[in-house]
C-alpha cells in the first residue's frame, strides 16, 4: 500500500512537471498565469486602450462579439483584444481554453506621408500577408470577419459589434503601439 501511494505521488509530479514543459517559455501571460497583470486593476489612458484590454469601453459598457473562440470557459471570463493579441499586440502562438491559435500582429503602422522615408521598425511576418488597414479595413476586419481583400478572417476573430466612436479610438490606439 505505502509503495502504490509512493509511486502516485511520483508520478503525479512528474505529470504535473510535463505539463509545465508543454507551455512554451516565451507564450504571453494570461489570466490565471503568474506574471499576468490584471488590466481591471489599472487606469488606462484612453478609450481605445481600455478597450482593447478590457472589452468595454470608458463609459463601461461591454463590448458585444459573436463567433471567435470558445471565450470564458470555466472562469466565465470576458474577452478582450489582449486575450489573444497580447498586451503588446503582437499575437503569436499561443494556447487558450486547450486550443492552439496564431494571433496575428495587430499592431497598425501610421500611413507614410509623401515624400517622408518608411521605416521598418517593428515590421512583422503577417505584414506582407494583406493589403494596409486604414480605418474602414479595420471596420470590416473587425466587425464583419474579413481582411480587405475580401478573404475571411480566421474562425478564432470574434466579430466585435464596435460602434464608430469605440472602433476609431481602438484604431487610433493600436496605431499608437511601437
Amino acid at each position: 500500500m505505502r509503495r502504490n501511494a509512493w509511486l502516485i505521488l511520483v508520478g503525479g509530479g512528474l505529470l504535473i512537471g510535463a505539463c509545465g514543459l508543454l507551455r512554451p517559455f516565451n507564450a504571453p501571460m494570461g489570466p490565471g498565469m503568474p506574471g499576468f497583470r490584471n488590466p481591471f486593476t489599472q487606469s488606462f489612458a484612453s478609450n481605445g486602450e481600455q478597450i482593447y484590454f478590457t472589452g468595454t469601453n470608458q463609459n463601461g459598457q461591454r463590448i458585444d462579439y459573436s463567433g471567435g473562440t470558445n471565450f470564458g470557459g470555466m472562469m466565465g471570463g470576458t474577452p478582450s483584444c489582449a486575450s489573444c493579441h497580447g498586451l503588446d499586440g503582437r499575437g503569436g502562438v499561443h494556447t487558450m481554453h486547450m486550443q492552439v491559435m496564431d494571433a496575428p500582429d495587430i499592431r497598425i503602422e501610421v500611413p507614410v506621408e509623401e515624400g517622408e522615408e518608411h521605416s521598418d521598425q517593428g515590421a512583422s511576418e503577417h505584414d506582407d500577408q494583406h493589403a494596409a488597414y486604414d480605418l474602414d479595413a479595420f471596420r470590416q476586419a473587425v466587425v464583419e470577419g474579413q481582411h480587405p481583400d475580401g478573404e475571411p478572417l480566421s474562425r478564432d476573430m470574434p466579430r466585435w459589434d464596435l460602434g464608430d466612436e469605440d472602433l476609431e479610438d481602438l484604431f487610433i490606439y493600436l496605431q499608437s503601439l511601437p
